[in-house]
């Protein structure tokens, strides 16, 4: 009897909402975070620094924004020095699941789209099967889905129509 071992490498995005996002840098780095993304509502005094030590750390950077945050706010972090490489538009309030998905947050994404074209965009809340088309098409390339996969009677079912969605919108640009 032989053993295998398998393995992989997923990526694993952390996405914080907290007031120092500075102080989870390391433990997040140590711990194997892939991505480390922030929201630009509470670091606007430091977030060269912030950007700066998540690199260090062999993470990505990315940046979030609430609903009612102007998209203009993330243009300094996209354009910096020390850039992000990814902003996430919250197509909710954060907070907690199960929020009805925002489409008037899509202006953002197509915002970003125009004036970025290959920076990776993500999309978060309210994702799932009857809105996915229009966030694919407004231009994100990054989706979170959660209580349309794990609520679903066959979360594979779903995950793959969100990926199918997104790839063909990617395939016709």
């Amino acid at each position: 009897m032989s053993n295998v071992i398998v393995s992989f490498r997923a990526y694993l995005d952390c996405h914080l909402m907290v007031t120092n996002p500075l102080d989870y840098v390391e433990p997040l780095g140590k711990a194997g975070a892939s991505g480390f993304t922030f929201h630009v509502e509470v670091s606007r005094d430091n977030w060269g620094e912030l950007v700066q030590r998540i690199k260090s750390k062999g993470m990505r950077p990315g940046v979030s924004l609430k609903p009612g945050t102007p998209i203009e706010e993330v243009y300094p972090l996209v354009e910096g020095e020390n850039p992000v490489e990814m902003v996430l538009v919250m197509t909710v309030e954060p907070g907690f699941g199960g929020q009805k998905f925002m489409p008037e947050t899509m202006d953002k994404v197509r915002a970003l789209r125009k004036k970025y074209p290959s920076l990776d965009i993500e999309v978060d809340g309210g994702l799932g099967p009857s809105t996915i088309d229009m966030a694919a098409s407004a231009g994100a390339n990054c989706i979170v889905a959660g209580s349309s996969v794990f609520g679903a009677p066959d979360s594979a079912q779903v995950i793959s129509l969100l990926r199918k969605s997104v790839e063909e919108v990617q395939k016709n640009n």
